[in-house]
């Protein structure tokens, strides 16, 4: 396809004049004129389109030496784009999504976590979509999130006009409406429960496809963030059943259904794009969040290795296949499986030049400003409300550079409530990769500190810090003046905010739970309807006793009677409790009160001041709150 050329703003502007100069006798009133090239300069900026898929590595994808994966789609958007093929972003989700959106290193942004309320993007910045929106965009959200689940931190009060979402970092988590299955779901709109009938992933595009078509006459951005291939595995059976007769595991087949029809969708968003006449001028880019979360061995299973290993060997159309696009690491990885995924952007009237690769080093907190600068929005103006890290992509994408300056970029694995520079941490230069702690160095202490000359080395095999010592040393006091440069936020915590009239009721749920010494001593999966066989460790149903009440970090936006319910399980699950009391502790002081008989759950009214508290709520047989008790993973807090 042919790039139509685009005439300046200011040549635009003079035609548009001249035009309403010619149409009438009387020169035009101020009013008008101005009216016009306001217009004008709005149908000039280009749409945007991004598209993320969640858990979906670099090697995922046909094009990139996966001849089992078929994704004829997202093959040909390669075929028409300009590819970043050494972009990183951060190996988890929720770091990656506010580097996204804050245009910062994940730790700067204050998010380094996807629990333990560390996915909270903090509703000061002033993010990518409040950006767009404040320029004149129309700006839709469909999909995922997770950076915050309650005012002032959802996607509705961070820039977004239109929000379709599922809760927390995927469907059936915790934070999801209670039940849903990927199938026949209820999704939040503009924080509205809304049912539906489809599978996610069409719901996603669909609402999508329905928002272009609503705002194809104005700038528009469209955040499309599915879910899918994020665990549980859950795609339509038409499009495992291929995958299994391949001879994958039922949760590798599932992975690979998810993304075959994710890519199906991309395929109707274009076709659906180039239908509405606006194909030329819209920004199309597809990425992922981070690493596969499927390796080889899981995606074959144990009893089907053997088999994929003599295939390998016997099979002319495997024989090229580098699993994962010959990448050490997967999803949490320090190494490049973990963070480096794949990056494609077309858009017909940018002048972007021939389809073609960059291998320019580039980070997911670069889109803030790219976005911004093709949008023709100054750049420099923001940076007086936001920080930015990140750097405009614009003239390396458009061939105006060969390169970006020397850089170094830092990405880590926290995963913790309070970050240490002891965990898993990468430097990325162009030529190097300096890790520390990448297998945790009291495991393995040799691991502590590795060097991989990365073009020379893509699998990262060969540890070179020994013959580099200089270079290690460099690398060594760079860490310390990165962690210090990304310290801002630590030692703070985002709170909940409860009583506003924006949320009333707020709802806590177990996974933005504080203090936690681990993980999942948090729950953050209730369990999974039986659609398919599936065993989730981490499940918490029929496991409840195990968990520990831990409290949340919470903000009364104002001094009144608030009632404070608690659920083991969610509201709508409508399950007795089966416990004699609930209690509520408010910044250390205990209140109780009687459970009704076969009553789902407790509630109290209690009076809280204007300002922070912690507060957690549990469930007991007896009137000292020891006896069974049981953690209330679900409370809601309602100002009266």
């Amino acid at each position: 396809m042919m790039n139509k050329p685009v005439l300046p703003l200011a040549k635009l502007a003079l035609i548009g004049l001249l035009a309403l100069a010619a149409q009438a006798c009387k020169p035009a009133n101020d009013s008008q004129t101005t009216a016009l090239v306001s217009e004008t300069k709005q149908k000039s900026k280009p749409n945007i389109v991004l598209v993320i898929t969640d858990d979906q590595g670099y090697g995922d994808v046909g094009v990139y030496q996966n001849p089992l994966l078929q994704t004829p789609q997202m093959d040909l958007l390669h075929a028409q784009s300009v590819r970043l093929t050494n972009f990183h972003v951060s190996p988890t989700c929720s770091p990656t999504r506010a580097a996204l959106f804050s245009g910062q290193n994940s730790l700067k942004a204050g998010i380094w976590h996807t629990v333990m309320a560390r996915s909270i993007l903090d509703a000061k910045h002033y993010t990518l979509a409040e950006a767009l929106r404040d320029n004149g965009y129309k700006t839709g959200l469909f999909g995922k999130w997770h950076l915050g689940d309650n005012y002032p931190n959802r996607p509705e009060d961070q820039g977004f006009d239109e929000v379709l979402m599922h809760g927390g970092g995927g469907v059936g988590q915790t934070p999801d409406y209670w039940g849903n299955t990927q199938f026949g779901d209820t999704y939040l709109r503009n924080g509205k429960p809304e049912k539906f009938s489809e599978y996610a992933t069409k719901v996603w595009f669909d609402e999508g496809i329905k928002f272009i078509k609503e705002n194809k006459q104005q700038p528009f951005f469209a955040y499309i963030s599915t879910n899918a291939p994020h665990s549980p595995f859950r795609a339509p059976q038409a499009y495992v059943e291929p995958y299994l007769k391949e001879g994958l595991s039922e949760n590798g087949a599932r992975y690979f259904g998810m993304i075959a029809y994710v890519d199906e969708q991309i395929g109707r968003l274009r076709a659906e794009i180039r239908d509405a006449g606006i194909e030329d001028n819209t920004i199309f880019i597809f990425a992922t969040d981070n690493g596969s979360t499927m390796s080889d061995s899981r995606l074959f299973g144990k009893a089907n290795m053997p088999t994929y290993r003599q295939r390998l060997k016997d099979d002319p159309n495997w024989q090229s296949w580098n699993y994962n696009a010959g990448m050490r690491g997967y999803k949490t990885s320090m190494y490049e499986g973990g963070h480096r995924v794949p990056f494609f952007i077309s858009y017909p009237n940018g002048n972007l030049g021939q389809p073609r690769d960059i291998d320019s080093l580039t980070a997911h907190f670069d889109l803030y400003p790219t976005l911004l600068e093709f949008a023709g929005i100054d750049v420099d103006k923001i940076k007086q409300k936001q920080e930015l890290d990140g750097v405009s992509l614009k003239g390396l994408i458009e061939g105006q550079q060969d390169n970006i300056a020397d850089r170094t970029i830092m990405v880590t694995n926290q995963r913790v409530d309070q970050p240490n520079i002891d965990r898993p941490m990468v430097l990325m230069t162009q030529r190097w990769r300096y890790i520390t702690n990448a297998k945790g160095s009291a495991r393995n202490p040799k691991l502590k500190e590795q060097l991989f000359e990365i073009a020379n080395d893509p699998h990262q095999d060969h540890d070179v810090s020994d013959e580099y010592p200089e270079v290690v040393a460099d690398f060594r006091q760079q860490l310390k003046q990165v962690w210090l440069d990304n310290s801002t936020r630590f030692g703070t915590r985002q709170l909940i905010v409860v009583g506003s009239d924006d949320e009333n009721p707020a709802r806590l749920n177990g996974m933005d739970w504080i203090e936690a010494p681990n993980t999942f001593d948090v729950p953050v999966y209730p369990g999974f309807k039986p659609l398919h066989h599936e065993i989730q460790k981490n499940a918490w149903l029929n496991k409840e006793s195990q968990f520990k009440p831990l409290p949340w970090s919470l903000m009364a936006e104002q001094t009144a009677q608030y009632q404070i319910s608690g659920y083991l399980w969610d509201k709508p699950a409508g399950k007795p409790v089966e416990r004699k009391y609930v209690f509520v502790e408010i910044d250390g002081k205990v209140y109780q009160n009687i459970v009704h008989n076969n009553a789902n759950g407790g509630e109290l009214t209690l009076p809280l001041k204007q300002g922070p508290f912690k507060m957690k709520v549990w469930f007991a047989d007896d009137e000292q709150g020891v006896e069974n008790r049981l953690a209330a993973i679900y409370v809601y807090v309602k100002r009266l």
